[in-house]
């Protein structure tokens, strides 16, 4: 069950999903530079990797003239699953990202990591926006940042200090608290840690259509013992 819109995403602060809508929206400018990164942090199972996916797609789609919205299916691909996020254009061309790198920081051993910071740096120096669709901008998802010691995290936040404007950074981390805090000043903090069960009834009736079997009351017990694990909502979904 992944997220195909904005309203997808179940967020703890009502502000900040405001924020984002105006982001979004273009009525703030971003990346800009204060703030080139977005970091969303919260409990394990609340969607920050998928959304940060979800993201990078809309503001590529937002950033597109008319013709290339209309004229392609935008969409990201999580793992091996393409998901759109404009349904009303299914079965034209397929558009993701061009400039997606998904950094997996649990993967990458210390000795590698200025190693990698300098090949991200080099191609952070590229604008590509002239010369592919969806290329506006460079996405770089920093997965569970909080696995880099706190030298790997300096080099990260002088790459953002003098990063390019055509460069989003997106960070997930399940402990804030071990986050460099001059990455925190150079991002938008996105609090993940669950929302209205409200918000969730309507994602799971939207996505699953044979929980019409089911009221709401039901789903809402259902949604209360997930804790805010959107994988647990889905296995109790697939269950039901």
């Amino acid at each position: 069950m992944l997220p195909n819109s904005f309203n997808d995403i179940v967020f703890t602060n009502i502000g900040e999903k405001r924020y984002l809508k105006r982001i979004v929206g273009g009525d703030i400018a971003f990346p800009s530079h204060a703030k080139s990164g977005v970091l969303l942090h919260g409990k394990y199972g609340a969607g920050k990797t998928t959304f940060a996916h979800l993201l990078a797609a809309i503001l590529e789609y937002e950033a597109a003239n008319e013709a290339e919205k209309t004229c392609n299916d935008w969409a990201y691909k999580y793992r091996s699953e393409v998901t759109s996020i404009t349904p009303q254009n299914i079965g034209k061309p397929i558009i993701q990202p061009a400039n997606f790198e998904l950094v997996d920081c649990g993967e990458i051993h210390s000795n590698s990591i200025k190693t990698f910071i300098q090949r991200i740096s080099m191609f952070m120096k590229m604008d590509t926006s002239g010369l592919f669709q969806a290329a506006t901008f460079n996405h770089f998802v920093f997965d569970e940042l909080d696995n880099w010691s706190d030298g790997a995290q300096a080099n990260l936040k002088g790459l953002m200090s003098h990063s390019p404007l055509c460069n989003v950074f997106y960070i997930t981390t399940n402990n804030l608290h071990k986050i460099d805090k001059g990455i925190i000043d150079r991002s938008i903090c996105v609090e993940m840690n669950g929302g209205d069960g409200q918000e969730y009834l309507m994602a799971l009736r939207n996505h699953f259509t044979h929980l019409s079997n089911y009221s709401d009351q039901q789903l809402l017990d259902v949604i209360r013992a997930a804790s805010g694990s959107w994988r647990n909502m889905e296995d109790a979904a697939y269950r039901m």
